[in-house]
């Protein structure tokens, strides 16, 4: 295995150990089983071309999404968005209201309950990833509270408007519950120091798996 992929396996292992973790605590509190994974994750220079970077997300999501976001800053900086369709989350939603949804309609016009059981969500998910990152750097980080905004199309200028975050790390993932499976991802926008902090402790366990 060559080094470029051992770093990205470890990598996504670092990420589905904390998103299994995630999906642990939301199936104890819907009572309904879930499960999250990462199958592939991305690293990007957000300076690349911007036409690469519009091919990775529009191989995510197509159509309107909906996006639950949490920024943090200590020794580094960064920013962290939950990303699903928003289609797909109404169905979430309504099985975590316990209620049916109706064949053939999705109504898109989410309610306070609605937001805030998507804030509940992306704050579990998002600040597990997050803190596993801190356990892993040794970095403690401070959140902001959980915005939640849908978006009638996926823009990737929504995601690179801070020219201090110069890089994208983003993980593609799967939602399974109740035998409905969503696809979306998860995006963090990174300094070159928070970066470079997450790639010195990822050789050092290079150095480790290989002695």
């Amino acid at each position: 295995m060559n080094e470029k992929a051992l770093r990205k396996d470890i990598l996504k292992e670092l990420f589905n150990i904390s998103v299994g973790k995630s999906a642990s605590i939301l199936s104890e509190i819907i009572d309904k089983k879930i499960l999250l994974n990462v199958p592939d994750i991305e690293i990007l220079d957000v300076k690349a071309n911007k036409v690469e970077l519009d091919k990775y997300f529009s191989n995510i999501i197509d159509g309107a999404i909906m996006v639950s976001s949490i920024s943090f800053k200590e020794k580094s900086a960064g920013k962290a968005s939950l990303i699903f369709p928003a289609d797909k989350m109404r169905n979430f939603i309504n099985l975590c209201l316990h209620e049916d949804s109706e064949d053939g309609y999705c109504d898109l016009n989410f309610t306070d309950i609605d937001f805030d059981i998507i804030k509940e969500v992306g704050n579990i998910v998002l600040n597990s990833i997050i803190g596993e990152i801190g356990n892993y750097i040794s970095i403690k980080f401070n959140y902001m509270l959980p915005e939640i905004k849908v978006f009638n199309s996926m823009d990737v200028g929504q995601f690179i408007e801070n020219e201090e975050y110069e890089y994208i790390l983003m993980l593609y993932v799967t939602f399974n519950i109740e035998n409905s499976q969503i696809e979306g991802a998860i995006v963090i926008n990174l300094t070159l120091k928070f970066l470079d902090e997450i790639l010195k402790n990822i050789y050092k366990m290079e150095v480790d798996f290989n002695e």
